[in-house]
């Protein structure tokens, strides 16, 4: 019997050591596996156990863990690798809820983004430890630890009735939820601790069968933590889920120059969000860390920038935003441009912003306004005393270029109000008043400014204008369509040099100006008109003159001089006539009128103009060296001639000399010793009377009516003068006068002459030489 015994025992504690063997090895049969997971669809949750193991120190092991949403097992809520479970062997026994809790120890969990998809990606919990007690129809958790991408978690609490979560309906998660969460881990795994790893504690607690019951509060803690340029000294983070409203108590985050603050809510029911921000850290290593926004790589902050902000929202069917705030930047750089302080207050509602007390220091001055932006209506109100040159690295494209023609030593003052549907050149409108000091534009000065301007339509008017320099000043105004191209000159009243305002209003013109030269003394000029800045067809300006001070004039490779002069001046695109054209020239008077041609391809210019009682020494002195002349000189001459082309005249006109030598023409000059040969004295007779009717014609003079007429003789010629290739080919018949001319009468052929020489020396000879 006693071996009997034995033999039994033997064999039962070997059964026993092979069922242990074999359950420990190749696990609990399927059967057991079913009754575990009904165990748990009791208490609300769905899974599967690929392996289910008893190990003689830790006890009943599930591998293999899958987390199903519901009982049709078509989504996986996560996948646990190992966990003991905790079994109440007498309840097993009676048929009654045996498990009791679960344990985990360094085990992992992966939870996959799309339950659907066990391949895709997946967020992974490691090194979970803890004890999962299951009370009936509750969930208690005691001193749970994991980690989550380098962040240590704490966590408790108690959940009743976790089965109800089972009957809330859930949706499929949408591809934009899905990127989020993969962005978040990838930021997660991007950080790096150069100190203890972060801590997060969790304390729950809650009826999922009554979810204004559930209350869950986190709070993190974190040192030394980097991302890119980004280096955090401190984090701390408190918040709270409670009455189906998440409050963020606060987010406190500082780097080495401040800190951020952030609290605030959001409520499920209401859908409504506050939010509360203070922060002087550096916001460009924060936005650098996660995005890059190429508008603020622009600033250079030298200290940090304070933010105060709050923000509201309410999320229905649409979204109704309000963020109100206050930003003080103090020193900080923009586009290479240095400001001392920058503040405003600022309020937007997601449609709507505005910014209010703007205020912009810079060393040169400041900027103080309000801008507005409402659905089609934009608005500022500004106030300047800053240098535009030191914004001028804002301005691109045409409008650069056109301001890079200004200079201002002086810091003007502009009060600027503009208003349009949206913030841009071709809508906005808006008038201004600007007081500039010593300003330049287009290299020309002026000692000071005075400006109304308005603009709208892509037209900037400047009127009323008064500049201000050195010899006078102007009046007037100007209107600017950048559109057509063209400036409208309206009633401007100037004692300016002219060759250097006409810079202001169209380079272009100066050379067309540039043949008149007025002294010292600059001209009144009176300016109306239309101006086609690129050459067009509309050009329509006129220009009354009035030149006390003189001006000098290039005619025929000659320079002349007026010691006064007036005349009025009409320039269109092609041509610019002169009309009441009065001047003192020589000593006399000049008048007429002249049709200049101001294209390049077509010169042809032309003119009638009159002489009174010019000084003709003065002018054969000018014009042909000649010394000897005297008289008074009246003429009438119209001409046309291409550009300064002297032998492209062509012209008609007549010519009277009075009150000089009877030689005073100097071609006749060696005459005179002629006449002195054959009557003692006639050479140097006083003429009452030389006149001509002439033409000329490529650089020829030609008459056929030459007379003078004299007290002691007569002369009369005819024939050409070559002026511009200094020769000549004219005769002249001289009749005596009185008794000598009675006894000359019969050898009065004796006194034809002829000259073909040099026009500068001619050598005259008779005409009939008598026989020996």
């Amino acid at each position: 019997m006693r071996r009997f015994f034995a033999a039994l025992f033997i064999l039962v504690f070997a059964s026993l050591l092979a069922g242990g063997w074999y359950v420990y090895h190749r696990g609990f049969t399927r059967k057991w596996r079913t009754y575990v997971s009904d165990e748990f669809r009791a208490r609300g949750v769905e899974l599967s156990i690929r392996q289910l193991t008893l190990d003689p120190f830790r006890g009943v092991l599930a591998k293999g863990v899958k987390v199903y949403e519901a009982e049709e097992r078509k989504s996986t809520l996560g996948v646990i690798d190992e966990m003991r479970l905790v079994i109440n062997w007498a309840n097993l026994i009676r048929g009654k809820t045996f498990l009791d809790a679960l344990d985990l120890r360094d085990a992992t969990v992966a939870l996959p983004l799309d339950p659907a998809d066990l391949r895709g990606p997946k967020i992974e919990v490691k090194r979970m430890s803890g004890r999962l007690f299951l009370p009936p129809e509750q969930i208690y958790l005691s001193s749970f630890e994991a980690e989550l991408y380098g962040i240590r978690i704490n966590a408790s609490g108690r959940i009743v009735n976790p089965q109800a979560a089972r009957s809330t309906p859930r949706t499929a998660p949408s591809n934009a939820s899905t990127q989020a969460i993969l962005r978040a881990i990838q930021e997660l795994k991007a950080l790096r601790y150069k100190a203890d790893s972060p801590m997060l504690e969790l304390r729950f607690s809650g009826d999922l069968a009554r979810p204004e019951t559930v209350f869950v509060e986190a709070k993190l803690w974190a040192e030394k933590i980097q991302r890119g340029p980004l280096n955090v000294e401190t984090l701390y983070l408190d918040a709270l889920y409670r009455d189906q409203r998440v409050a963020i108590r606060q987010i406190a985050a500082s780097d080495q120059r401040g800190v951020l603050r952030v609290s605030g809510s959001y409520d499920l029911q209401a859908h409504t969000a506050e939010l509360q921000l203070r922060s002087n850290i550096d916001p460009q290593p924060a936005v650098r860390a996660f995005a890059r926004v190429a508008e603020l790589d622009e600033f250079v902050f030298y200290g940090a920038p304070k933010i105060d902000l709050t923000a509201s929202a309410t999320f229905g069917e649409t979204l109704s935003l309000h963020v109100a705030g206050h930003l003080d930047a103090g020193r900080f750089g923009y586009k290479s441009v240095v400001f001392d302080q920058g503040t405003l207050d600022g309020v937007w509602d997601g449609e709507r912003w505005a910014a209010r007390n703007v205020k912009l220091v810079h060393q040169s001055g400041e900027i103080t306004g309000d801008v507005m932006q409402l659905p089609g209506d934009f608005r500022t109100r500004l106030k300047s005393t800053i240098n535009p040159k030191a914004l001028a690295p804002f301005l691109q494209g045409r409008a650069a270029e056109w301001f890079k023609q200004f200079d201002f030593l002086d810091s003007p003052d502009l009060s600027l109000e503009v208003a349009g549907p949206k913030p841009d050149a071709e809508s906005l409108a808006g008038n201004a008043a600007v007081r500039l000091g010593r300003t330049s534009y287009r290299d020309i000065w002026a000692q000071a400014v005075t400006a109304t301007l308005r603009y709208g339509d892509r037209k900037l008017s400047v009127d009323p204008m008064r500049v201000i320099r050195t010899e006078g000043s102007a009046d007037g105004g100007l209107q600017f369509d950048f559109v057509k191209n063209e400036v409208k000159v309206e009633k401007i009243h100037t004692s300016l040099h002219p060759q250097e305002i006409i810079w202001w209003i169209d380079p272009k013109l100066l050379h067309d100006l540039a043949p008149y030269r007025f002294g010292k003394r600059p001209p009144n000029l009176l300016m109306d008109g239309l101006v086609h800045t690129k050459g067009g067809d509309t050009t329509q300006l006129r220009v009354d003159v009035d030149a006390p001070g003189g001006m000098d004039y290039t005619f025929l490779r000659r320079e002349l001089h007026a010691s006064q002069i007036s005349a009025r001046l009409d320039f269109t695109s092609a041509r610019m006539k002169i009309t009441n054209l009065n001047a003192s020239v020589l000593g006399g008077k000049l008048r007429g009128s002249g049709d200049i041609s101001l294209k390049k391809a077509d010169p042809n210019h032309s003119a009638d103009v009159r002489l009174e009682n010019m000084d003709f020494a003065a002018l054969t002195k000018l014009y042909f060296n000649y010394d000897d002349s005297k008289g008074r000189l009246n003429a009438r001459y119209g001409f046309s001639i291409k550009g300064a082309d002297a032998r492209s005249m062509r012209g008609r006109g007549d010519l009277a000399v009075t009150d000089g030598k009877v030689f005073a023409f100097p071609f006749l000059g060696p005459l005179s010793y002629i006449l002195n040969g054959i009557v003692p004295g006639m050479g140097n007779d006083v003429a009452r009377k030389g006149a001509a009717s002439l033409s000329i014609s490529d650089g020829v003079l030609t008459t056929d009516d030459f007379l003078v007429e004299a007290t002691g003789f007569e002369m009369f010629g005819a024939g050409k003068l070559f002026f511009l290739d200094d020769k000549m080919n004219f005769d002249v018949r001289i009749n005596a006068r009185g008794l000598p001319g009675v006894l000359l009468f019969p050898v009065s052929k004796l006194f034809e002459y002829t000259a073909t020489d040099t026009l500068a020396k001619p050598n005259w000879r008779p005409k009939l030489v008598p026989r020996l």
